[in-house]
């Protein structure tokens, strides 16, 4: 019985010893299929992310593009100054014009003013003018043009005007359009202010802003000069009818130009003004 008992008990720690290694050999077969697992994981993040890249070149790659924004930058900045510096320019040759800017308010001598239904007849009458040939743009431009007229008075009710002469009001340095009004009263030419410098430019069909546009009777593209077309005598007939349109157009805005100068500047060069009688009275009372 004794060396039953032994031989049971060697068997015992045989069989115990057998389970030990076979959960030793599952748990490191657990392991192996888990590292493995996790390799795979790694490998298909390396195939879809791309290729791993050390420190060294992770902060080459930032630079780069820190560099490159900068360069970005910097060139629309650039380019942002042209524009700026494109829409204040004029289209004068004169190098005065060169530093024109657009002022936020009116300049204190913008009269007379147009209202807002002139400033629509005006645009669209520069432009069937820019059409035909007939305008003057810029100030260079325009002094001559006014200048070959004969010196006389502007008097009330004279409708034959060789042209009006359209000011923008929004200037600054003013000095580039202060002498216009003296210039063109001499000169017997009607004048007028619009408010907008840049709407005074795209109106001309210039690529910038004008500070002064003549409206003239004589118009350089005539009917005739058109023999070059496919349809010479439809396009013949359209120029003709705008020709028409023009001149009828140029003659209502004389008639408005010496009507709004009659009420807006005459008072002031009689001196009865309600703001001169006032600052008058003033100055009687304070002496």
């Amino acid at each position: 019985m004794a060396a039953d008992d032994k031989v049971d008990v060697i068997s015992k720690k045989e069989t115990k010893e057998k389970d030990k290694k076979k959960e030793k050999k599952e748990k490191s077969d657990k392991k192996d299929k888990k590292d493995k697992k996790e390799k795979d994981k790694d490998k298909k993040r390396s195939d879809t992310e791309g290729v791993h890249k050390d420190k060294k070149d992770k902060k080459k790659d930032k630079k780069d593009k820190e560099k490159l924004a900068r360069a970005l930058e910097a060139h629309l900045a650039a380019k942002k100054n042209e524009e700026t510096a494109l829409v204040h320019k004029t289209d004068s040759d004169d190098e005065s014009e060169e530093t024109v800017q657009i002022a936020g308010n009116l300049v204190p001598f913008a009269l007379p003013l147009a209202d807002a239904k002139t400033h629509k007849k005006i645009y669209k009458l520069i432009k069937k003018g820019a059409k035909l040939k007939a305008i003057s743009r810029g100030v260079k431009e325009c002094e001559k043009t006014i200048k070959k007229c004969p010196p006389k008075p502007v008097s009330a009710g004279q409708t034959e005007a060789p042209g009006v002469v359209v000011i923008a009001g929004d200037i600054s340095p003013i000095d580039v359009i202060t002498h216009f009004p003296i210039l063109c009263e001499e000169h017997g030419v009607p004048y007028v202010f619009v408010k907008s410098r840049a709407e005074l430019g795209m109106a001309a069909c210039t690529k910038r802003a004008t500070s002064v546009v003549m409206l003239k009777t004589e118009c350089k593209k005539l009917a005739s000069d058109n023999k070059t077309d496919k349809k010479p005598e439809e396009d013949a007939e359209d120029l003709k009818a705008t020709q028409a349109e023009y001149l009828d157009g140029l003659k209502e805005l004389v008639k408005i130009a010496q009507k709004e100068w009659e009420v807006q500047v005459q008072p002031w060069v009689k001196g009865i003004h309600p703001l001169q009688i006032e600052e008058k009275q003033k100055q009687s009372g304070m002496s």
